[in-house]
This record gives structure tokens, C-alpha cells and sequence, in this order.
């Protein structure tokens, strides 16, 4: 199951930890449930490269995500996202475990390399493509990494109950 969205828009850790929940509850035992999020960081990180940090409002809205994880955007600019949650790498796997869920792996999906220049081209040239995906791949689940990337993908796992004296039931 993928939970592509209701994380970073649930900005209360009960409403997040419900959701992964109600996955939970709908999945057969063994099922698996990807969630993505947005990481804590992405605010700065990408403001670093666009120079939005030098911007005091901005700056103040970087500042409250890394703290607290609660992205506002009081003037409502049209380049500063909108009301959202940003989780903290460790944060998502443990609210995974919270709703019930085996927490199996917390990934960053696009890792250091969403913020390479001219990626596009990068990943046109075929020798290029396969040495970036590599070094994606070798780094993904590198903990000390996962925050510098834009977004972070929590699987978590329905563990498998008890069979009953007639079998598996197939539906």
C-alpha cells in the first residue's frame, strides 16, 4: 500500500500515527506499507541552493521546520509550500511502529542527488545515469544522509498473526 501524501499533510503526530494505522488495519498480514515524507531539512537544504535562506522570512520559516517540524507559510508566498509537516528522519520510523506497523526501513528517495545541477542531463547520458543510480543506490540508506534529500520513504510491514486450526483463508 502507498501512502503518497496524507504524512506531510497531517501536521498532528496523532493524525499521522491514525493514518499509518488505518494501513495497517485495512492490510492482510505481511502486507507492506510505503509512506512517504517530507524531511525536516528540505527547507533549508533547497533554499541553500536557490538562495531563499537569504531571505529573512524565509529564513524564519527554515528556522521553525528544522526545529519543529511545522512548515508554515504566513504570507502565504507561492514559492514557500504550504501548511505541511516535516518529519525528522528518525521521527517517521517511529511513528510507523506507533500505528502498529514493523518498521522495516526508512529510505531517502531522492538522496543528495535531487539537488545535483543539470540533472536532467545527467540522467539523459546513459554512463552518467548508471554511475549516479549506483551511488543513489550505495547511499540511500545511509542514516546520517537521509534528511539531505527531499523526501524520505518509511516501509513498515503487517506482521503475520497466528493461522487458525483451518488454514489461510483466501478471499
Amino acid at each position: 500500500m502507498l501512502l503518497l501524501g496524507p504524512l506531510y499533510h497531517l501536521t498532528r503526530r496523532d493524525e499521522r500515527v491514525r493514518a499509518l494505522a488505518e494501513a495497517c488495519r485495512v492490510l492482510r498480514p505481511g502486507g507492506v506499507v510505503l509512506a512517504a515524507a517530507i524531511t525536516r531539512f528540505v527547507s533549508t537544504v533547497g533554499g541553500l541552493f536557490d538562495g531563499k535562506v537569504f531571505n529573512d522570512a524565509f529564513a524564519a520559516i527554515a528556522r521553525r521546520d528544522r526545529a519543529k517540524g511545522q512548515h508554515r507559510n504566513p504570507a502565504r508566498h507561492p514559492a514557500y509550500f504550504t501548511t505541511a509537516y516535516f518529519h525528522h528522519p528518525r521521527e517517521l520510523g517511529e511513528e510507523v511502529e506507533a500505528a502498529g506497523l514493523a518498521h522495516q526501513a526508512t529510505l531517502s528517495v531522492e538522496g543528495v542527488g535531487a539537488w545535483l545541477p543539470e540533472l536532467d542531463a545527467t540522467l539523459d547520458d546513459p554512463a552518467r545515469r548508471e554511475a549516479l543510480l549506483g551511488l543513489l543506490t550505495e547511499l540511500e540508506g545511509e542514516p546520517t544522509l537521509w534528511g539531505s534529500g527531499p523526501h524520505l520513504i518509511a516501509v513498515g510491514c503487517k506482521e503475520a498473526g497466528p493461522r487458525n486450526a483451518a488454514g489461510p483463508r483466501h478471499s
